[in-house]
């Protein structure tokens, strides 16, 4: 028999909570015959009911429900009762530990399809259990943040008398060059907040500031910025508490808290920007709330400015400011200590598994150098797999243990999904006084060559007399590659591969490759382009290597200009900005052609928007004498320039390839997103061909083909292969291509051997 004691209308509707509303929606989309949804707090006392909610008063049955016993890692407590022959109403516990309950959630639900009868209780409870147990989460945090285990107003007001006191000593002011601490300070002074503290845990940063602008120990809020920070990345909105709820015991909580998210590019949460008042302070009010959400959009573009996004680190120019910051401080200890730190064969791994995985094996060193060093260490990434570390107040021995720490945990490390992989270290010890900082990462650089010339997995310390003789490189890594570039090319020994740039949403087209340069590394491993690339830059060599490229490409297609001219293939050659700037390329091009006889159309130059952009008027020469005697061009890495849209119209180009970090980014960062999308547009537009570079994963691959790509082209397209071994192949590699199947929203499925 249905219970009339549900039948009871409701005298007043309860007022919207924002977080309720989310669970509300979420519960409609598991459960869609949902006809209300109802809360009551832990005494029984209604909180909040839906607009559509038409099933009475519930009080007898939540204080039935709350009443229910409960244990830790047992079910939600659960009951049904039935309203009428339409349907029921279920009722389950948020339970509490300790035995009481945070509330009771009532949902009513009607039969649905063919049902002439209630669903059982546990079928609903199996459904909703992971729904309820986020929300008695929420309900936890929301606990926690008003108990009294956390900040007291004594142990603030002891902590900033002592701060004041001292920087009132030392007269010291914040530094200006110092973004974080500017604009916190200036988040203190425009709120009159008691605190303000800026909190990123996975950028290592917490900082605090009275509004008097002097320092505060991190530590000081290192319990409330736990519960704090996970609240907001629940709610994903800025959190306001001015209205002070009473503790078990009657005390009201010590302070108001004003908390705005600091987010990732891509939106997520990833800190906070917190403001503290006493209770005795004038609310946080609109204006605040305003300044405080402004102020930290600004902090999240500053952390992006000095924070390697993918592995968390400084970038280089972040690392050396806040090396100088550190020298500057005045302490009086002034031995530091630098490492320099490589990770031994990545390119093997990205080679082998794909640059996805190779990110992922960086990321990882990245983390347990971070956990691994002391805290006051700063981490950079200073470019592809090569990372430093400064040690403040830290000699030479000291560092050493520690870097046979890192290496011993990276060494440990594997699995997951990751293979295991060892770095080298290099060691030196750094007196600022005496010589700058980037004579110090030369030197421990040196020393890191040293180990990896023993085979990796070494710390090598830097000696006196190898110290004396490295000299910074002015941001060029690998100089000692030098002499081996020198004589591949003089011998003719550099290496061609080809990559495939095949279709994304159909196994027609014509076949499209690029050419890659490889260099025989010491150990006789092929070394990608941006391990010799900056030393040749460096020393005048690209356009030799282009030279080079375009003669020996020239020679391996004319051997084979019958097959490329069937098959209609195009093999993409790169041309560096300084190639472009050498008025007699284009004419060296065209003899290569006449000399071995290869179809004009089957080769492609493409030159980077950056330098297209760099030099217009040599971009378009280049272009307009190669394109009238049918080569193509392409503009590569695409997205990365400014002002290039405008370009495009003055340029005699087939093809945009679209810069692999955009390619990449696209997955978590919606705005990449839609840059892919607007690119393939526009290329659709203007009658142009778009390529998606570095497509490293089967998600990516489906993602640019939905946003319009036309080809892809990474690890999860087709790995690179010996050039003169592809082209003895080519048909039967063509006639593969077209029996590759299309999955059941067109994408092409590619194999990657």
């Amino acid at each position: 028999m249905p219970d009339s004691t549900l039948a009871e209308p409701i005298e007043q509707p309860v007022a919207a909570d924002a977080s309720i509303n989310s669970y509300a929606r979420l519960l409609k989309v598991l459960l869609p015959s949902m006809r209300g949804l109802c809360v009551h707090d832990g005494a029984g006392r209604r909180l909040w009911a839906a607009p559509d909610w038409n099933s009475g008063d519930v009080g007898a049955l939540a204080r039935e429900v709350l009443a229910m016993p409960w244990a830790p890692g047992a079910g939600f407590p659960a009951m049904v009762r039935l309203v009428d022959e339409d349907h029921a109403v279920y009722a389950f516990t948020l339970p509490r530990d300790g035995g009481t309950a945070y509330a009771a959630v009532m949902i009513a639900l009607a039969p649905s399809g063919a049902q002439t009868e209630p669903r059982p209780l546990e079928y609903v409870r199996s459904l909703l259990t992971p729904v309820l147990a986020c929300w008695r989460s929420e309900w936890s945090l929301r606990a926690a943040l008003e108990s009294r285990d956390r900040l007291t107003p004594g142990t603030v007001s002891t902590e900033l008398a002592a701060v004041d006191a001292a920087n009132s000593a030392t007269n010291v002011d914040a530094d200006a060059g110092d973004d974080f601490e500017r604009l916190l300070d200036v988040a203190a002074r425009k709120s009159q907040a008691t605190l303000a503290a800026l909190c990123v845990p996975e950028r290592r940063i917490s900082i605090a500031k009275t509004h008097s602008g002097h320092a505060l120990a991190p530590d000081a809020l290192q319990r409330a910025e736990k519960h704090l920070l996970a609240w907001l990345q629940l709610q994903q909105r800025t959190i306001v508490v001015n209205r002070l709820a009473k503790s078990g015991c009657g005390d009201s909580a010590p302070y108001k808290i004003l908390a705005s998210a600091v987010r990732h590019r891509s939106g997520r949460v990833i800190g906070m920007l917190a403001l503290f008042n006493p209770p005795s302070a004038a609310d946080f009010g609109t204006e605040a709330i305003l300044a405080a959400e402004a102020l930290a959009t600004q902090l999240s573009a500053t952390i992006e400015t000095c924070y390697e996004p993918r592995t968390g680190l400084l970038r280089r120019e972040a690392f050396e400011r806040r090396a100088q910051r550190t020298f500057a401080s005045g302490a009086s200890v002034t031995a530091h200590s630098v490492l320099h730190l490589d990770i031994d064969r990545l390119q093997a791994v990205n080679e082998a598994f794909g640059m996805h995985v190779g990110d992922a094996v960086i990321t990882g060193v990245a983390e347990c150098l971070a956990a691994t060093l002391p805290p006051d260490a700063l981490c950079a990434r200073l470019s592809g797999d090569r990372l430093a570390s400064l040690l403040p107040n830290t000699n030479r021995d000291a560092a050493a243990a520690n870097a046979e720490r890192v290496r011993a945990a990276i060494a440990a490390r594997g699995g997951s999904g990751t293979p295991q992989v060892t770095i080298s270290i290099g060691v030196t010890a750094l007196d600022p006084s005496e010589e700058p900082l980037a004579h110090a990462l030369a030197a421990a650089e040196a020393a890191c060559k040293r180990a990896k010339s023993r085979g990796g997995n070494h710390v090598q310390v830097c000696d006196p007399a190898a110290r004396e003789a490295a000299t910074p490189t002015a941001g060029c890594a690998d100089g000692a590659l030098l002499p081996t570039l020198r004589h591949a090319l003089a011998a003719d020994e550099l290496h061609l591969v080809a990559q495939p740039i095949l279709p994304l949403r159909a196994t027609y087209g014509d076949l499209r490759f690029e050419i890659l340069l490889r260099l025989r590394g010491e150990r006789g491993e092929l070394l990608a382009p941006d391990r010799f690339f900056p030393i040749a830059r460096a020393h005048g060599l690209m356009p030799a290597l282009d030279r080079w490229a375009v003669d020996h490409a020239c020679r391996m297609l004319g051997r084979h200009a019958a097959t490329v001219a069937e098959q209609r293939a195009c093999f993409a050659v790169n041309i560096a900005a300084e190639t472009l700037l050498d008025e007699t390329f284009p004419r060296f091009v065209l003899e290569q052609i006449a000399n071995w006889r290869v179809p004009a159309g089957a080769l492609c130059f493409e030159i980077s928007e950056l330098a297209a952009v760099a030099h217009p008027a040599a971009a378009r020469c280049c272009i307009e004498a190669l394109h009238e005697q049918g080569c193509r061009f392409s503009l590569d890495a695409f997205g990365t320039g400014a002002g290039s849209l405008a370009m495009l119209k003055d340029l005699a180009i087939d093809t945009l390839k679209i810069d692999g970090a955009i390619i990449r980014d696209a997955i978590e960062n919606p705005r990449s997103a839609a840059m892919v999308k607007a690119v393939a547009q526009l290329a659709k537009v203007m009658r142009l061909r778009t390529v998606a570079a570095q497509v490293e994963t089967d998600a990516l691959r489906t993602l640019t083909a939905d946003l319009g790509v036309d080809y892809g082209q990474g690890f999860a397209i087709a790995k690179a292969m010996c050039l003169e071994d592809l082209l003895g192949e080519l048909a039967v590699f063509e006639a593969n291509i077209s029996a590759w199947p299309l999955t059941a929203n067109g994408v092409v499925a590619a194999a990657k051997s």
